[in-house]
């Protein structure tokens, strides 16, 4: 899927991009992407969400787009999209209950 390089920034960086409207920084915004990179997972609550987001998805976009970390705000345009890729799937819960997840995950931060 194709999102927003602004998005991906905000979310690699944990600062919102100045040219995200709110909606595009609320957790709706950026569910799908979540989504995206790892289909089927399940989170309870907000803090779920943020454990998701913290635990998976910041260290996936990290390794995927080493870049963005270190590029500043005003050198991304913003209508410039990257494509999104499926990183790993999960089950529910499985990116939280299951060690073979988890292990086949960490293997794909160092490899990917």
């Amino acid at each position: 899927m194709r999102f927003k390089k602004t998005l991906v920034w905000s979310c690699t960086t944990g600062q919102p991009h100045p040219s995200l409207n709110k909606k595009e920084q609320t957790i709706e915004g950026v569910m799908p992407l979540v989504e995206a990179l790892f289909p089927g997972v399940n989170y309870y609550s907000i803090t779920g969400f943020g454990q998701v987001m913290k635990e998976c998805v910041v260290p996936a976009l990290k390794k995927l787009f080493p870049e963005l970390q270190f590029l500043p705000a005003e050198d991304i345009k913003d209508g410039e999209e990257v494509e999104v890729a499926q990183f790993l799937p999960s089950k529910g819960y499985e990116w939280q209950d299951s060690s073979k997840w988890q292990t086949e995950f960490k293997k794909l931060l160092v490899t990917a």
